[in-house]
């Protein structure tokens, strides 16, 4: 049973806190494939979503500020938050779904949440209309993102406490 309204057609996570968190003490995001892990209760939260063909699309939107400061490249960005949405829902997202901003912390770009550029650009990978978009974030940035997109929003734990209480409905906020 999908935690999602029946109108919700395309999710967008955030990936730091709301589908992975680091084991690397003092980081940010995960740098390399072993400094992570599903967030605990993520799995079971997301278990009954039927994704991608007949389905609900899955897409992401992460600042990945370590990019610009030569943490990672781009490339292993890109893998991590694959195999982070792979983990937490069983399915991997199609190319072109995961978006990340890569610039630096006060770039002023558009692309970096609070900023809509990212949810935006997944929703045109999708073609899929912010009335049928909800953004699952942990973060205030991701909230006024979603608000900046004129898409629901809703925060990962409600999603989690929605799976501890085995109930399907939950709680939307459109921001």
């Amino acid at each position: 049973m999908s935690p999602f309204p029946p109108h919700v057609r395309l999710v967008i996570f955030d990936a730091d806190n709301t589908l992975r968190r680091v084991t690397v003490p003092g980081r940010v995001c995960p740098w390399g494939p072993d400094e992570w892990e599903p967030l605990p209760g993520i799995r079971e939260a997301l278990a009954g979503v039927a994704w991608g063909e007949g389905g609900l699309r899955l897409a992401m939107a992460s600042n990945q500020d370590q990019v610009f400061y030569g943490h990672l490249t781009a490339g292993m960005a890109r893998r991590l938050l694959m195999d982070a949405a792979e983990a937490a829902t069983g399915h991997r997202p199609e190319e072109g779904a995961v978006r990340f901003c890569a610039h630096a912390m006060d770039a002023g770009c558009a692309c970096r949440k609070p900023a809509p550029g990212l949810l935006e650009q997944a929703m045109a990978h999708h073609g899929i209309g912010p009335d049928q978009t909800l953004f699952v974030g942990d973060a205030e940035v991701d909230r006024e993102a979603a608000a900046h997109a004129g898409v629901a929003f809703l925060h990962v734990d409600e999603l989690l406490g929605q799976a501890s209480l085995g109930s399907g409905s939950s709680s939307h906020q459109k921001t």
